[in-house]
């Protein structure tokens, strides 16, 4: 044999010596979890098609959500209002729990809204829903409104009566405008009197 024969097996011999441990590893990792690309049959079904998205981001929207399928959760705010001529559906207004304030009404079947319990007003936090349906920038159906006409409805969590605690520290900056007033009254009709 010579020299470059020589050279060549050392070569060809160096490379299998590399590559042998990564090949024990790919096969190791072919038999317990599923690499990137492989399908890993426990996973649970996929819903991408689905925005998840904010309230505030509705409020915003540009045609790229338009007819799109999203997912929001909101506070329900204000009443529950029947629809005309639909007496099987109604609207409600969600409104972000984000503390954006922002709105959007939800058109929604009338069975779905006994789902909640308590709507949003001064003292009463309303039912917190999760809302999935179909977005509509200019609704077809609704003269032209922006809504969610909704697919399904669950409970996140349930309304509540806020009841804020009686503070008397509250009352001590009004109560020292009211003694200052009448100091000052005091004090006018001690110098009118003296004026006599």
């Amino acid at each position: 044999m010579g020299v470059r024969a020589m050279g060549a097996l050392a070569a060809v011999a160096l490379s299998l010596a590399c590559v042998l441990p990564g090949t024990t590893a790919w096969a190791a990792e072919g038999d317990g979890a599923p690499g990137p690309n492989e399908v890993n049959p426990q996973q649970m079904p996929d819903s991408s098609f689905i925005y998840d998205t904010s309230i505030a981001d509705l409020s915003s929207a540009d045609s790229y959500l338009n007819n799109q399928t999203v997912q929001v959760v909101g506070e329900v705010v204000g009443d529950r209002i029947n629809a005309e001529f639909d007496l099987a559906n109604c609207w409600i207004a969600l409104q972000a729990v984000d503390g954006s304030n922002a709105d959007v009404p939800v058109f929604m079947a009338r069975e779905s809204s006994k789902a909640i319990d308590r709507y949003g007003a001064y003292g009463v936090r309303g039912t917190t829903l999760q809302v999935r349906g179909t977005f509509h920038l200019t609704c077809p159906e609704h003269d032209g409104l922006t809504d969610l006409h909704a697919d399904h409805v669950s409970v996140v969590k349930k309304g509540e009566d806020l009841r804020e605690p009686l503070d008397p520290h509250r009352f001590v900056p009004g109560a020292v405008m009211v003694l200052l007033g009448v100091v000052l009254i005091i004090v006018f009709y001690r110098l009118r009197e003296s004026q006599r």
